[in-house]
Parts: C-alpha cells; sequence; structure tokens
C-alpha cells in the first residue's frame, strides 16, 4: 500500500516536471555543453600536436645558430660542441628521446672539455680549459672509447650497465646512498623487465614539450613514475617541497605498487586521446549537471507555496514526509536522466572520432587504497559514479534553502553563489596548501567537492605539478563520507522544515 502511494505521488511529480519546456530546455543545454566541451578539448589536443615543431627543424635552427655564432666568434668552444653533437644525431636519425642522445651529449661534452655541471647558459660564453682530445688522461680517454662503443654497436644492456658502474663507482653522484640505491634498482629493473631506456637529456636541444613524445614507451613512463615516487619517498617531501603526511606516503606507495603490477601484468595505460581516454575525460563536466539539479531543487518547493498549490497538495491523503520524499526522488530520477544522455551522447562521439578502439582493454589503479585490474570502462561508470556525488550535495542545499526560504530565486541565487564562489575560494586555498593549512578547513563541504583529484585518469598528462587537496591529509574516503554526512543533514533540515512548519 505504501509502494502504491509513493507511486501515485512520483507519477504527479512527474506529470508537474516533465511538462515543462523549460526542465527540457535545461537539461538540453546542459548535455550540450558538455558535449562542446568534449569536442574543444579533442580541437586542442590535435591543434597543439599538429603545431609541435619537428625534432629535426629544431636541431637544423639550432645548428644554423651556432654556425652564424661560430663566424662571429670562432673560439667558442660550446658552439663547436653544440654543432658537432647536433650534426651526429641529424645524421644519425637519432631522436630526442633515444637513449644514444646521452651518449652523444656526454661524448661530445668530454670530447671539448666540457663538463656538463658547467656548461654556460649562454652560447657565446666560454667553457673553463677546454682541451685537445690528444690532450685527454687515460682515464677520460677510456672513458670516451666505452661511449664511441656504445654509439658503434648501439647497445642499449651495455649502456645500463655502464650506468650501475658509474653509480657504484662514484663516477656519476647521488645525494646520498638511499637515493643512489634508488637509481640502481631502476636501472635493474630495465634489465629485469627487457625495457629500452629513453634519453635524461632529450630536452636539451629539443624543447618541444612532453606529450608530444609519442615514441616514449609506456613502460618507461612506468619505470620513470616509479623513480620519481620512491625518491619522494626516500626525501620524505614532494618534487615541490613539501613534507608527506602519511596519507600521501600511502598514496605513492600504491602508485608504485600499481606500476610494477602494470609492468607484470604487461597492461599499458589508458592513453588520453583513446577512446576510453576521451570517455573518461567528459566526466570533468559533470559539474555542469549541479546547475540542473540547483534550478529544479531551488523550485520544487519554492514554486508550490508562491503559487498557493501546497496547499492543494496537503490535503491529499498523503502524509508530508511522503510528499517531500517523493520529490526528493524526482529530483535523483531527473540527475539520472540527464546522467544518462550525457554518458550515452559521450560515448558515441568517443566512438565516433576513435572507432571504438580499445573498449575492451583493462587497466591496472589504485583505488580506494588497493590494487585493481579491471576494465576500465568499468571504471569510467565507477568514476561517473562517484564524481556525481557533489552534484547530489549541492541539489541538497538547494532543496532545503527552497524549502527554508520559500523563495525559489533566493534558493537558487544562494546556492550558486556559493558553489562557485567557494570553487575560487578552494583554488586559492589550494595554491596556498604547501605553505598553510587552515585548521579545519577540510570538514567543509567546498573543500570535499573535487573528486576527480583523488582518482587516477588517462588525462593527467595535463595537470599542473601542484597540491589537489586544501590539506594533504584528505583521501577518497574521508571526502565521500563528508559529501554523504552534508547531504544527509540538508536532506533532513529541508524534511524537518517541510513537515513541522504551517502553511498560511
Amino acid at each position: 500500500m505504501s509502494l502504491v502511494k509513493h507511486g501515485a505521488l512520483l507519477k504527479n511529480e512527474r506529470l508537474k516536471l516533465y511538462k515543462k519546456p523549460s526542465t527540457w530546455v535545461l537539461m538540453g543545454v546542459i548535455v550540450l555543453m558538455t558535449l562542446l566541451n568534449l569536442l574543444f578539448t579533442r580541437i586542442f589536443i590535435r591543434s597543439y600536436e599538429s603545431f609541435s615543431p619537428t625534432w629535426q627543424d629544431q636541431y637544423s635552427s639550432q645548428m644554423e645558430n651556432m654556425a652564424r655564432e661560430l663566424k662571429s666568434n670562432p673560439d667558442d668552444t660550446y658552439s663547436k660542441q653544440s654543432l658537432e653533437t647536433l650534426k651526429y644525431l641529424l645524421e644519425n636519425e637519432i631522436e630526442p628521446t633515444d637513449w644514444r642522445t646521452d651518449v652523444a651529449i656526454e661524448y661530445y661534452n668530454i670530447k671539448y672539455g666540457i663538463i656538463e655541471s658547467k656548461i654556460p647558459s649562454e652560447p657565446n660564453q666560454q667553457t673553463q680549459n677546454p682541451t685537445d682530445i690528444e690532450e685527454l688522461d687515460e682515464k677520460t680517454k677510456n672513458r670516451l672509447e666505452k661511449l664511441d662503443n656504445l654509439l658503434k654497436n648501439s647497445d642499449w644492456k651495455a649502456f645500463i650497465n655502464l650506468k650501475i658502474d658509474d653509480l657504484k663507482s662514484g663516477y656519476s653522484q647521488s645525494a646520498n646512498e638511499q637515493e643512489k640505491q634508488v637509481d640502481i634498482e631502476m636501472y635493474e629493473l630495465y634489465l629485469e623487465r627487457n625495457i629500452v631506456p629513453v634519453a635524461q637529456n632529450a630536452n636539451y636541444y629539443y624543447h618541444g614539450g612532453g606529450i608530444d613524445f609519442d615514441n616514449i614507451t609506456w613502460k618507461n613512463r612506468q619505470v620513470q613514475s616509479m623513480r620519481e615516487n620512491k625518491l619522494n619517498l626516500v626525501r620524505g617531501e614532494t618534487t615541490s617541497g613539501v613534507l608527506l603526511t602519511h596519507a600521501q606516503r600511502k598514496n605513492i606507495e600504491n602508485e608504485i605498487a600499481a606500476s610494477l603490477k602494470r609492468l607484470s601484468t604487461n597492461t599499458p595505460p589508458i592513453t588520453y586521446d583513446s577512446f576510453l581516454g576521451m570517455l573518461e575525460g567528459t566526466s570533468t563536466s559533470l559539474s555542469l549537471l549541479s546547475i540542473l539539479l540547483i534550478v529544479y531543487a531551488g523550485n520544487i518547493f519554492a514554486t508550490e507555496y508562491g503559487s498557493g498549490t501546497i496547499k492543494l497538495l496537503l490535503i491529499t491523503p498523503h502524509r508530508r514526509k511522503r510528499i517531500f520524499w517523493s520529490k526528493v526522488l524526482l529530483m535523483l530520477e531527473l540527475t539520472a536522466i540527464a546522467l544518462a544522455l550525457i554518458f550515452a551522447l559521450a560515448f558515441l562521439i568517443s566512438g565516433a572520432f576513435t572507432g571504438f578502439k580499445g573498449i575492451a582493454s583493462m587497466q591496472v589503479l589504485s583505488l580506494f587504497g588497493r590494487i585493481v585490474h579491471m576494465p576500465y570502462l568499468m571504471y569510467i561508470v565507477i568514476r561517473f559514479l562517484l564524481m556525481l556525488l557533489p552534484v547530489i550535495a549541492y541539489g541538497a542545499l538547494a532543496m532545503m534553502m527552497s524549502v527554508v526560504t520559500r523563495k525559489s530565486a533566493v534558493a537558487i541565487a544562494v546556492t550558486m553563489l556559493i558553489m562557485f564562489g567557494s570553487n575560487i575560494l578552494m583554488t586559492i586555498l589550494i595554491a596556498l596548501s604547501g605553505r598553510m593549512v587552515v585548521p579545519g578547513i577540510k570538514f567543509l563541504l567546498f573543500a570535499n567537492t573535487q573528486i576527480e583529484n583523488y582518482l587516477p585518469s588517462a588525462q593527467s598528462v595535463f595537470n599542473i605539478n601542484m597540491p589537489n587537496t586544501v590539506d594533504a591529509t584528505m583521501t577518497l574516503g574521508f571526502s565521500i563520507a563528508m559529501l554523504a554526512v552534508y547531504t544527509a543533514c540538508f536532506l533532513w533540515i529541508a524534511r524537518d522544515s517541510f513537515c513541522r512548519r504551517d502553511v498560511k
């Protein structure tokens, strides 16, 4: 009987909501804005990649600059060394990310008597004590011979063994013994997993940027990520110099474990421009759903009071709390419809760009403190649902304001102001969180709405290296719990006010 009564109430609420053209217009605008964001992101990626200069063009341009420098200053050792190095790299078609780039740079640095740490910042500056190759001591000649053999034989395993020997002998310096062991461990991982290394000096001459180095294999990226994470654990601080908290240490350990499992299971990460990468990127636009939900939730009770239809609703045999919950269910139903439309259309558009290639790809992820191996499409669904939590929380806030104030304009305006104003405030506080943490701020609603900061993403190559939360002790589970508590409180206050206050 109770279910029948709820069904009748829900049907009545649907008739009132879905017959309004404004409901579908607003939903259509939200969905369209989400899809336009997807299209613009795709266009931006394509345009960025197309305007990046090739390494050959940039090397040729630098060679011309060096030749001009030598005409005006024939004794400029740095220009001579750079010109010969670039010429060798071009003639042998050695790309910037090729490990042989490191070997060639070191070879010609030694040949021209340039110590790497003392390379001048300006091309027309002179290096210290340039020497001729015949004047080099036996140890240096032996080093040149080793480097020359590496270039001739293109033996990357011999290169790795040389790097390990350099660390053990002290030829390559490390800050301390722990960091040296990390570097040795990572070099040994190259040999163990049969991973061809990439140049550490990839940007020495080529300054094209990071994401256009497509020939860096995913295995190399995993090893590089592991090295950086292990060094952060050894140093006890982030790359920006902020001390690690217990939660951050745990996250870094999980990232290292995930990278190791990807290598052991041969599971490449999802790329940002793949079908699943594009589909996942759409989830960042779910915050637009907050606008739809705030407008609807801010009107759902206030319009009843403003038009006087609340009296007709209350004289029915339905109890007030059933009327309240039927409106809450309709709010969730409307959100689910909009979410389904966004997901379905994003699925089709992403598939149109990529031919649905890799739709069944598996992925290793660190989720809720555990390392899981699952289909990435399933993870995307979970990601969409998790990122819906802040949307529901703001909808509950708007509903509470609608019941308490009985003014739709006030409910919508106040909630919108809180949402957008707090986003700006949180951006400032996150930027300052490395130097200053406001006590207790992590317990505020607004500090827990950026759920995507906790979740792994194929779009991480575009992220700026800065803190993600206002308090480093925050975790995904904590933010979900805080959102659930706030949502429950908003709904309880709204239900209590609706059931207790008189209607005049």
